[in-house]
C-alpha cells in the first residue's frame, strides 16, 4: 500500500457546513494555511485552496458532488476536509455517504445569522446521527463586544441543544455506536474572521486573527472520533446472486460492504424471513472490505431454497431486518436522473436495497404534500417485505424503472 493510500484509510473525512457565502472555503483555506504552520499539509494547494478548481465526485452514474478537498495532519491526527460548492453538494454528499462524513464544522456568519439554509444543514447532519459538529461563528469584522455576536452565540446554542448537541462539560473521546442515537457534547462556539485569519500576513500563532483557527484546530483534534475502517465493523455481504444449490449447501455472489468473511466463520442470513444461522464453507474472490474489489464468491451450508437475491450475510446477531423506518430522500434533479418525477404521499415507489427493487409505501411529513426534484425531505417508508438495515444504511428510490432519488435510514421503528 503505497502512502497516499495509507493516509486515505487513516483520515478522517470531514466537512464544513453553512449557508452560501458564510465564509466555508475561506474557513478551511484559513484552516489550511494554520496547519501548515503547526502540523502538515497532505494536498499541494500552496496556500491557494479558494483558487483551486472544484472537484467532481460521482455519487453514482450521472450524479456527482462538486467540491474543494485538503488532506492535512495535526497533533498525530489526520483530516481530510470537504468543502462542497453548493448547498445541494452538501446535502447530497450527506444523504449518499460518498464521501462518508464522520464529523464538521458549522460555521454562521454573524451578520446574516442563522439562515433558513443554515438551519436546515444543521438539522440533516443531526437527522442523519453526524457527530461530533464543531460551532464556529464568523464575526465579518464585528467587533467582538457588539452585542450582536452575544445575539448569535445564543441562536447557536438554543439550535444546537434542539439538535441534540450540548457544549462541552467534560472532553468527550469515544467513538458512537454504529446504528444507535447518540448526541455528544460539542465544542464551545468559537469566535473568529475566517477572511481576517486567512489574509493575515504574520506566522504568529497567538494572534488575534490566527488564535481562534489554533482553537478550532485544537477542538477538532480534542472532539473528532479516530476514522472507522469499514474492515473492522461487523460482516454485512448482500447476496446478489445464487450460483449453485445443491443437498446441504448454496453458493452465492455478493459484495462485502463491511467486515471480514472467513472460511468457518458462523454468520446469519438476514431479510425477506426468519434469520436463518448458519457458516461460511469457502470463499473465493475478495473477502474483506479494504479490498481492491469487494465482489467475493461463498459458500454456505444451507439447503436449497433457503437463501434469496436480497438477503444478507451478517455477523450473528447484529444487524436486523425491518419493513418500517424513517429515512432522509434527495430527489435527483432532471439533469442527474434525465427525469422530473415527485414524490406524493402514500406514493407507491421502489426501493433499491442489496440489489433488489422492493415495492415500498411512502409517507410524507404532515406540512409537505409533494417532494419535487432537487429537494430533500424525512420520509416513513413501509417496505412489502423486511430487508437487513440499520441507522445509516443507503438506497436508492425508483419510479418507472428509474433512479429518481436517495436515501438514508435515519430511525428504524
Amino acid at each position: 500500500m503505497n502512502q497516499k493510500r495509507a493516509l486515505a484509510h487513516r483520515a478522517l473525512p470531514i466537512c464544513t457546513l453553512g449557508a452560501p457565502g458564510h465564509g466555508k472555503t475561506t474557513l478551511t483555506a484559513a484552516i489550511a494555511r494554520v496547519v501548515a504552520r503547526i502540523g502538515a499539509i497532505h494536498t499541494d494547494i500552496d496556500g491557494s485552496f479558494e483558487a483551486q478548481t472544484p472537484m467532481r465526485h460521482p455519487i453514482r452514474e450521472g450524479v456527482g458532488i462538486t467540491y474543494r478537498a485538503v488532506d492535512y495532519e495535526t497533533s498525530g491526527k489526520f483530516y481530510t476536509q470537504i468543502d462542497c460548492e453548493t448547498q445541494q453538494d452538501i446535502v447530497k454528499m450527506l444523504v449518499s455517504g460518498s464521501p462518508a462524513i464522520q464529523g464538521a464544522i458549522w460555521i454562521v456568519n454573524a451578520v446574516e445569522g442563522i439562515t433558513p439554509d443554515s438551519e436546515a444543514l444543521l438539522r440533516l447532519a443531526s437527522q442523519i446521527h453526524l457527530t461530533p459538529v464543531i460551532p464556529f461563528l464568523n464575526t465579518g469584522g464585528i467587533p467582538k463586544d457588539d452585542e450582536l455576536l452575544d445575539i448569535c452565540q445564543m441562536e447557536m446554542r438554543e439550535l444546537l441543544s434542539e439538535c441534540g448537541w450540548k457544549e462541552e462539560k467534560t472532553p468527550l473521546l469515544s467513538n458512537p455506536v454504529r446504528g444507535t442515537m447518540f448526541r455528544a457534547e460539542t465544542a464551545p462556539i468559537i469566535i473568529g474572521d475566517a477572511r481576517k485569519a486567512l489574509n493575515y500576513k504574520g506566522d504568529k500563532l497567538t494572534s488575534a486573527h490566527w488564535k481562534p483557527i489554533v482553537d478550532l484546530v485544537f477542538a477538532m483534534n480534542r472532539h473528532m472520533p479516530e476514522p472507522i475502517n469499514r474492515a473492522d465493523l461487523p460482516l454485512i455481504m448482500p447476496i446478489y446472486e445464487i450460483t449453485e444449490e445443491t443437498r446441504d449447501s448454496v453458493s452465492i455472489q455478493g459484495e462485502i460492504v463491511q467486515g471480514h468473511l472467513a472460511v468457518g466463520q458462523a454468520v446469519d442470513v438476514v431479510g425477506k424471513g426468519e434469520r436463518i444461522k448458519t457458516r461460511c464453507l469457502g470463499t473465493q474472490g475478495a473477502v474483506g472490505a479494504n479490498a481492491e474489489s469487494q465482489q467475493t464468491e461463498a459458500r454456505v451450508e444451507a439447503e436449497q431454497d433457503w437463501l434469496a437475491v436480497g438477503q444478507v450475510l451478517c455477523t450473528p446477531k447484529t444487524i436486523k431486518s425491518h419493513s418500517v423506518f424513517t429515512a432522509i430522500v434527495y430527489l435527483l434533479t432532471q439533469e442527474e436522473s434525465s427525469t422530473h418525477i415527485p414524490l406524493v404521499d402514500n406514493d407507491r415507489p421502489a426501493l433499491r436495497l442489496w440489489g433488489i427493487d422492493m415495492p415500498t409505501h411512502l409517507q410524507l411529513p404532515p406540512d409537505i404534500s409533494i417532494v419535487t426534484p432537487g429537494m430533500d425531505a424525512r420520509v416513513t417508508v413501509t417496505l412489502d417485505l423486511p430487508l437487513a438495515m440499520e441507522v445509516g444504511t443507503r438506497f436508492e428510490v425508483k419510479k418507472m424503472g428509474s433512479c429518481i432519488g436517495i436515501g438514508v435510514v435515519t430511525a428504524l421503528d
